[in-house]
């Protein structure tokens, strides 16, 4: 019994492995926990006949739900309960990223439209959470609120740039690819959501592109790199920059400010969240220092080539 399960298990895995595109990039509470539960559901969504789009809002519903619950910080119970809505939210937002390649309908839309849900799950997270704490802060919390979010979206914004870049870089994914200006995006389509759509997908680029300190030269120059010299480029790329997203990954990714929440929650204590979130904000200086140092000395290593 126990060599049939674990046989299972192995096998479940590798599939789940299969729908990866780069390892590197992954983070492990993903692979283990996000992504390993999510095929689960892009598999019964595609016996259902389900869409990716279909499956991003059903995550969209589950996880405003949860977050609008965090304002019961006063109930454990409900707390708890939020915290499975918003985790399984995150779940099925990997669902719908491997549904979509599972069926061949993976789109430019579709990834606009679950990077959207992503964000509007964590607004209703911090709203949940915040008016919790009104009665005791009044509306000074609300500010708080607003710092803490704007800071997670540009902290967001870098882990996703830097993760993105490695994907195209080193993976020679298309998936990864993020334009060198914000006047390479083009709406999606014409109607009144793609045009919504596009405007917050131009504001989140922007934040990304003027965050880092990536010049559009350097990232021409690193493009031209993988492309013509990929065997030198590649491994210097990786030993350099992996460890810089394990590193963005703790300061900007979602699993680190979801799990926050959700504790900070438990505790009845949503300011706390807040207030951290803010102080590890700082480590956007020396993190964007030392990402600087790496990328400077990868070009000098390979500028003869």
């Amino acid at each position: 019994m126990l060599g049939y399960l674990k046989r299972r298990y192995r096998n479940h895995l590798d599939q789940v492995l299969s729908t990866i595109k780069l390892i590197d990039v992954e983070e492990r509470y993903d692979i283990y926990f996000s992504r390993f539960y999510g095929l689960y559901f892009a598999k019964v969504g595609r016996w259902l006949g389900l869409t990716p789009t279909h499956v991003s809002l059903i995550s969209l519903m589950i996880g405003i739900v949860g977050g609008a619950m965090l304002y019961y910080q006063n109930s454990t119970l409900i707390i708890a309960i939020a915290g499975f809505l918003i985790v399984w939210a995150g779940v099925l937002d990997s669902a719908d990223g491997q549904l979509a390649r599972m069926t061949g309908q993976s789109s430019e839309l579709g990834r606009q439209i679950d990077g959207l849900i992503d964000n509007l799950v964590f607004i209703s997270c911090y709203i949940g959470g915040t008016l919790y704490l009104v009665p005791q802060y009044g509306y000074w919390a609300l500010l708080l609120m607003v710092a803490a979010g704007v800071a997670h979206s540009y902290k967001a914004g870098l882990y996703e740039f830097y993760k993105s870049e490695y994907l195209y870089l080193v993976g020679k994914s298309p998936a990864g690819y993020i334009p060198l200006t914000k006047d390479e995006i083009k709406p999606t389509g014409d109607k009144w959501f793609h045009k919504i759509i596009h405007y917050i997908n131009l504001d989140y680029t922007g934040k990304q592109i003027g965050s880092t300190t990536r010049s559009v030269y350097e990232r021409k120059k690193m493009r031209q790199l993988s492309k013509d010299i990929p065997e030198k480029f590649d491994p210097l790329y990786s030993e350099m920059n992996l460890k810089m997203l394990f590193w963005w990954a703790w300061l900007g990714g979602s699993n680190t400010h979801r799990n926050a929440m959700i504790v900070s929650a438990l505790l009845g204590r949503f300011d706390l969240y807040l207030a951290l979130s803010l102080i590890w904000t700082v480590g956007y200086w020396p993190l964007n220092r030392m990402q600087r140092s790496y990328d400077r000395k990868l070009l000098n290593e390979l500028a003869n080539n």
